[in-house]
């Protein structure tokens, strides 16, 4: 979890770190490392940077204010977000996700590959837009429940997600591996070693 950090539903934590250990069974080494920056500036750079990718692309597409009634709120808020970003903080988000890059490459210098569940929270009902709880916490926007998700993408680092197991209810879920730069081949092979420790139970 970060260091507390993520929170997550109960359970996820528990499969994914029985999931783990078992390739410790299995011979490998598995420590646990921190991420030398501050998670909070992570997520803002990424929620920046990614408005300020969509804020164009969804504006293209209206015409008018009637065009944005057709709109779903999430999208018009990530959109007019965008809009009202500034030079400055576009130029401090990219100053984050280069020490992001560097702090994440500061974790893998004495480890093969960086393990951390796949999701934080069980599958939800269709019908539910997104989960605005999770472990106990509100989610301050309507992605922020997936956050565990952007780690490797916003580093820029191969990654690879293994199912591991099923909770109480019988729903599925994962670990993602996540490797140096340029290290597809070994993180597959990582997520290979996971995978078979996971089938052999």
């Amino acid at each position: 979890d970060l260091g507390g950090h993520l929170p997550f539903d109960p359970g996820v934590l528990d499969i994914c770190e029985s999931a783990v250990m078992r390739c410790a069974d299995a011979g490998a080494q598995v420590t646990h490392v921190r991420l030398g920056i501050d998670l909070d500036q992570v997520w803002t750079a990424w929620l920046h940077w990614r408005q300020a990718s969509l804020s164009a692309t969804i504006s293209s597409y209206l015409r008018d204010d009637r065009s944005r009634s057709q709109v779903k709120p999430e999208a018009l808020w990530e959109m007019d977000s965008g809009a009202a970003l500034t030079a400055a903080e576009f130029a401090a988000a990219a100053e984050t996700r280069t020490r992001f890059h560097a702090a994440m490459l500061a974790a893998l210098a004495d480890v093969d590959v960086l393990a951390i569940p796949s999701a934080q929270v069980w599958p939800f009902p269709v019908e539910q837009r997104w989960p605005h709880r999770v472990g106990g916490r509100e989610m301050d926007t309507y992605h922020r429940w997936m956050e565990v998700t952007l780690y490797a993408t916003f580093a820029g680092l191969p990654a690879a997600s293994v199912p591991v197991g099923r909770g109480d209810t019988g729903l599925p879920l994962g670990v993602q591996l996540i490797g140096p730069p340029l290290g597809d081949v070994a993180t597959l092979r990582a997520a290979a070693v996971l995978e078979d420790g996971v089938s052999s139970q």
